[in-house]
């Protein structure tokens, strides 16, 4: 099966932390999806994703790359505010954007600390337990050790 996943939503659309749907596709159809937010509610605005803490950028706003991986092998990351459990590490480690900020460290997490993140998609505890689970079903079911990964604003 050919899995990807889709982060979709709209630029400060909101006042506040706007959430965003993280979709799960394989074979091209919808297999799961989890609310979401990327950055803080003072990053979220279009071209937000240039500057350190914004959103993480889509891949057409970066440059040489094609995709982004989300690992499903997660990372053991307890002692980490803001993360403190599991960490799917989110691959290239950094990207350059077209207007040349370097951004990067990303995964996806639970938001364990002030509402938001630097960047990383991030969900609250029921939501990143049914990703946690739905991630180690197609890690042991499908042998699919990472999947594509295409965030997108609108």
């Amino acid at each position: 099966m050919n899995f990807s996943l889709i982060l979709s939503g709209h630029y400060d659309r909101d006042p506040g932390l706007d959430q965003y749907i993280m979709v799960l596709l394989g074979d091209g159809k919808q297999l799961n999806e989890w609310r979401c937010t990327s950055s803080h509610a003072n990053g979220q605005q279009r071209g937000d994703q240039n500057i350190t803490g914004g959103l993480i950028p889509p891949v057409h706003h970066c440059r040489n790359l094609d995709h982004y991986d989300v690992l499903l092998n997660p990372e053991d990351s307890r002692h980490v505010k803001g993360v403190e459990g599991a960490f799917y590490r989110i691959k290239p480690d950094l990207v350059t954007t077209k207007s040349g900020t370097q951004r990067g460290y990303f995964g996806v997490h639970r938001d364990a600390h002030a509402p938001g993140s630097l960047g990383c998609p991030v969900m609250d505890d029921r939501n990143f337990a049914d990703f946690k689970e739905t991630m180690s079903n197609v890690l042991q079911i499908h042998k699919v050790d990472r999947i594509p990964f295409f965030p997108l604003y609108s």
